[in-house]
């Protein structure tokens, strides 16, 4: 065969091994079963005539070797060379190197990854030996595994990894070793997986563990006698909340070697306590389940932190506190509605509210007043006495948005509680104010602090209605503004599609930050303003100047049309007054609320002008704190010709921190805030105990041993199975039938019997 392999091309001594192939069709076959001992019986008595027994013999030789490269052809005969040789198995060594093994038991004491350090020197000579007959892979794990050469272990194995997930990272090595070449692993690591339940194994481990199909030898690092430690272990909180609602809490509390104490704990938002709670630890019991329920004040992002005290003796500090973050949002917007008589304006604007999911409405109609003439005591003037005391005075602050409309004020509410109002939107309130006689001046709001905190002011003695039908035009100025978007596109098509209407209230001064949105345009005369919206101290108030706004609605739909224009334009008031994050000139957010530890984070902010236009060129000052670290990093940026602007920023430390853009634009100083986490690497110190039972488990379910270090160790007891494997590594092949040469032989055969037939006068 070497000579074959030579003629070939090949060099024998890289090719230890040949095979021949056969491909034959199972009708090739059938065919030649038939044929073949015909041809044989036919060869043979042709040649009867041949005298002599030799020359017969050969002629019939020649024949039968034709006749047989033939048939080889047919059957697509192949010579493979190959190359095999016998492999090693393998050994894995998966060294835990997470943050829990720089814990240390006791004060005394190395930190648990000491024990692991000395159990590879001591077995160093174990280890080669092994080598020898195994592939000896070494991997640093933590969430996965990571292949490092032996040599580098001891320069590069530290504990530094947030987390351990054995999981994941069994799973690669099962992908890592499919042939099944894998024959033990070595586990060390304090099994501080906090993805498995501290007494559990779960069933996704199981199954990797199970496809393995080797021995998992487990080599505790540390113990848990004589570990004292307090913690709050574990925190379940809905991700939002709503503000002024309680909100319940639980948490998981952790006790180890702490003896039979009361201890406190705390819940604070920055330095405001908000509950505290006395909980009873025992000896004999080490995880304790509490809830806590307190009541959001702010709507926002907000930072909580859950705190125990700190003993002597413990080893580990950090996670006697806990911060967690819950947005808090409006649960609705409550807005009270006050309706100086029944009209059709008011029937669809309650409808539009009520009909609102995010609204919560409370509304007040009043049927009669003081110049009715009824025979009826001043008493029985209301179905029940308006409660002005009691909406003015003690829960003002708990509405979004209050609404006039068409509301003389007096008799039913004194003057004094029109102070209250103002301080309201002033510290962030929101007013409105719809039109009708009994509104503006006709309502007595002249030189009162309503007409101060509205964006006009009034004119003595006008003429303080129109009733002429009039079609409201667009301010092109603001077409951007947020209460004009009926339509993303084709919008002023929208609002020439709405009908008339009927009636306005005149005698208006628009004041000089005010912002004219709508319009009645006179010939000659100065426009009238019918839409008006400003800004009281941190709150917004708004003037609709006309109370037959309903057109839009019952007109459109009495006509075949649709009240979605109406509803959406009511929506879009209600939203800009209560300020909406869509609705802010100043826009900021990051592109994640969670980072992890060294994750870029990018931090956006979008800024507009008072006509919603993109600010281009603005400069904006950024600031970036992180909570319980001053000062912060600040920086200038610039937006571009979208009025947009974005900074990249990579956090160096873990925790909570604070983007802030302050702006200063046309005049104003606009501010916006936002928040956002990064995950803290010191997870592992959460549930920092040995999990003796998991790493048992492990070796149970494998078959492996299970083996608390010492500082001592021999593993020369542990041994491996080693049968060879067989692996192909490469091959040539070479086809024996579509070869030039096979064909020649087959020529040469009839040839020569053609020849030797005719010599002894045959045809």
């Amino acid at each position: 065969m070497n000579g074959l392999a030579k003629l070939l091309g090949l060099d024998p001594e890289e090719y230890n091994h040949w095979q021949l192939h056969w491909s034959p069709d199972v009708l090739v076959l059938t065919v030649l079963g038939i044929v073949i001992p015909l041809a044989l019986w036919f060869f043979w008595a042709s040649l009867n005539r041949v005298g002599s027994r030799s020359r017969k013999l050969f002629l019939f030789a020649l024949r039968l070797g034709a006749f047989t490269l033939l048939l080889l052809v047919l059957l697509k005969p192949e010579l493979e060379f190959r190359k095999s040789q016998s492999l090693k198995n393998s050994i894995a060594v998966l060294l835990d190197n997470s943050k829990s093994l720089s814990i240390k038991t006791k004060a005394d004491e190395s930190p648990r990854i000491d024990l692991i350090k000395k159990a590879l020197q001591a077995n160093a000579s174990y280890f080669e030996n092994l080598g020898k007959d195994f592939n000896v892979d070494y991997y640093f794990l933590s969430d996965d595994i990571e292949k490092v050469a032996a040599g580098a272990v001891k320069d590069r194995y530290r504990a530094h990894r947030p987390y351990t997930d054995l999981t994941p990272a069994f799973g690669s090595l099962v992908e890592r070793y499919p042939d099944q070449s894998l024959k033990g692993v070595f586990l060390f690591s304090d099994g501080a997986d906090l993805t498995q339940e501290p007494d559990g194994i779960s069933r996704n481990l199981v199954v990797k563990l199970k496809g393995l199909g080797s021995p998992v030898h487990t080599l505790q690092a540390g113990s848990n006698a004589g570990f004292k430690d307090l913690a709050v272990e574990a925190v379940t909180a809905s991700d939002f909340g709503f503000v002024q609602q309680p909100l319940k809490i639980s948490l998981t509390v952790f006790a180890s070697s702490m003896g039979n104490r009361n201890v406190p704990l705390v819940l604070k938002e920055g330095d405001r306590i908000l509950v505290s709670k006395i909980i009873e630890v025992r000896e004999d019991t080490k995880r304790f389940e509490v809830e806590l329920e307190f009541t959001p004040q702010n709507v926002g992002k907000r930072i909580y932190a859950l705190s125990l005290p700190k003993f002597a003796g413990e080893f580990i500090h950090t996670n006697n506190e806990k911060e967690f973050e819950i947005n808090v949002v409006r649960d609705r917007t409550r807005v009270l509605h006050l309706n100086g008589r029944p009209s059709w304006d008011s029937r669809y604007l309650r409808e539009v509210l009520a009909h609102n999911p995010k609204v919560d409405l409370l509304s007040f109609f009043i049927l009669r007043d003081m110049g009715d003439n009824v025979e009826a005591p001043v008493s029985e003037l209301s179905l029940i006495p308006f409660p002005s005391n009691l909406l003015f005075d003690d829960y003002l602050s708990s509405f979004d948005l209050v609404i006039f409309q068409n509301f003389k004020y007096d008799p039913f509410i004194d003057k004094k509680y029109l102070d209250n109002i103002q301080k309201y939107v002033k510290n962030g309130g929101a007013f409105l104010m719809i039109g009708g006689e009994l509104s503006f001046q006709g309502g007595g709001y002249s030189r009162t602090p309503i007409e101060e905190i509205l964006p006009v002011s009034f004119r003595d003695n006008p003429r303080s209605l129109m009733g002429k039908l009039f079609h409201p035009v667009l301010n092109k100025e603001f077409s951007l503004h947020p209460i004009l978007r009926l339509e993303k596109d084709l919008n002023q098509d929208a609002w020439q599609s709405l009908p008339q209407l009927q009636g306005i209230n005149m005698g208006l001064v628009p004041d000089k930050n005010a912002h004219v949105l709508l319009q009645y345009a006179r010939e000659k005369e100065s426009a009238i303003p019918v839409l008006v919206t400003g800004s009281f101290g941190s709150g917004r108030t708004a003037l609709l100047a006309t109370d037959s706004a309903w057109n839009w609605n019952f007109r459109n739909v009495g006509s075949g049309g649709s009240g979605r224009y109406f509803q959406r334009f009511w929506n879009n008031v209600i939203d800009w007054l209560i300020a909406e994050p869509e609705t802010r000139r100043l826009q900021l957010e990051s592109d994640k609320e969670r980072y992890r530890e060294g994750e870029q984070a990018l931090i956006k902010f979008k800024l507009l002008q008072k006509n919603y236009q993109p600010a281009i060129n603005a400069k904006a000052q950024l600031t970036l704190t992180q909570l319980k670290a001053k000062p912060g990093v600040e920086t200038e940026l610039k937006t571009d010709e979208q009025g947009e602007g974005i900074f990249p920023f990579l956090p160096d430390r873990e925790g909570f921190y604070t983007a802030r853009v302050q702006v200063d634009l046309e005049g104003e100083s606009l501010t916006e805030e936002i928040m956002f986490s990064v995950l803290k690497d010191t997870a592992e110190f959460e549930k920092p105990l040995v999990n003796e039972a998991l790493l048992k488990k492990i070796s149970e379910i494998t078959g492996g041993r299970y083996h608390p270090l010492t500082g001592s160790d021999d593993l020369s007891s542990y041994k491996f199975t080693n049968p060879d494997i067989q692996v192909k590594s490469h091959s040539r092949s070479f086809s024996l039938w579509d070869n030039w040469w096979a064909y020649s032989l087959v020529l040469g055969f009839l040839v020569m019997d053609w020849y030797l037939r005719r010599k002894s006068g045959l045809s």
